[in-house]
């Protein structure tokens, strides 16, 4: 599936630690490199298994997706926990949000093919045509299964999927009573395990523009400088907004969401709300916050 999972940004981290058992590995899963770093007696187990939980990820959501797009207007098909799990959130946050967040944009985002050689502006009619498969009321959720009641509808994770595995590994590395580390799915979403100083990227440079101290907190941002393509001056990024099936024209060139870890699924959540800072603002996104008593912080550049 094209642009499944897109890697929204980029980010630098500044690790200082006094623990002398410490075990990293890097690995490529959701087509992005993953960095998962312990320290501690029990930190090659919990890196270990939360790269055999992040395959286990990658192969259900695949293979999820894939069924429910085939049963599109047939019947409600049964998937795998995870994926019903990623689904629910995203529904509930498709309402809070007014379908700012919405995982039935794949239709739109293989229209424009953002990051691949095959990016190019759609037609008027295109567009046009698009929108009728875009809208999260076309998915519908009942006791583990899922329905698409339209075909041509797709799915698409890349805004929720990192951050949920991102939550799968933290709980591991808990588990294995991991004080401190980093979980880094490509730089688009992490979480520190204990106090980190995180670089966030100057979405028009290379150097870093600010330095966030995170302590037990997951980070997400979402940019318009990874994936894009320049006509006659004009900037066309990988984020869709679900209302125009156009690259968002967002008052921000990037925008970093950060959520502590006491908040359940941390990570999703920070990677959810990224993308709808983005596309909405951050006045609206702060409305959505006060609203239902989320919290989170928001850095906008």
């Amino acid at each position: 599936m094209k642009n499944f999972f897109a890697t929204i940004i980029f980010l630098s981290a500044i690790i200082i630690s006094s623990c002398n058992s410490s075990y990293e590995r890097s690995e490529i899963f959701m087509g992005t490199v993953i960095t998962l770093k312990a320290e501690g007696k029990n930190s090659q187990a919990a890196v270990e298994e939360s790269f055999n939980r992040i395959a286990e990820l990658e192969k259900n959501i695949l293979s999820d997706v894939e069924k429910i797009e085939d049963a599109a207007e047939i019947d409600y098909v049964k998937i795998s926990p995870d994926g019903y799990k990623i689904l629910e959130t995203a529904q509930k946050y498709s309402e809070l949000t007014d379908g700012a967040f919405d995982v039935t944009i794949g239709a739109a985002v293989e229209l424009w093919n953002i990051g691949t050689d095959k990016a190019r502006i759609p037609s008027d009619g295109e567009l046009a045509a698009v929108k009728n498969f875009v809208g999260y009321n076309h998915l519908h959720l009942r006791g583990g299964k899922v329905y698409l009641d339209k075909r041509g509808v797709k799915i698409n994770l890349g805004g929720l999927a990192k951050g949920y595995g991102v939550d799968l590994a933290r709980k591991i590395f808990a588990e294995h009573g991991i004080k401190d580390g980093l979980i880094d799915f490509g730089t688009s979403t992490i979480f520190a395990v204990g106090k980190k100083k995180i670089g966030i990227k100057n979405p028009r440079g290379d150097e870093i523009s600010e330095v966030v101290e995170l302590e037990n907190s997951a980070l997400s941002t979402s940019g318009d400088y990874e994936k894009f393509f320049i006509v006659d001056g004009r900037r066309y990024h990988h984020i869709i907004n679900p209302k125009t099936c156009k690259p968002a024209e967002s008052e921000n060139f990037s925008v970093s969401v950060i959520v502590g870890g006491g908040v359940e699924n941390c990570a999703t959540l920070a990677d959810i709300l990224s993308t709808t800072a983005f596309i909405v603002g951050r006045e609206r996104t702060e409305n959505i916050l006060t609203e239902n008593k989320i919290p989170a912080a928001i850095i906008c550049h």
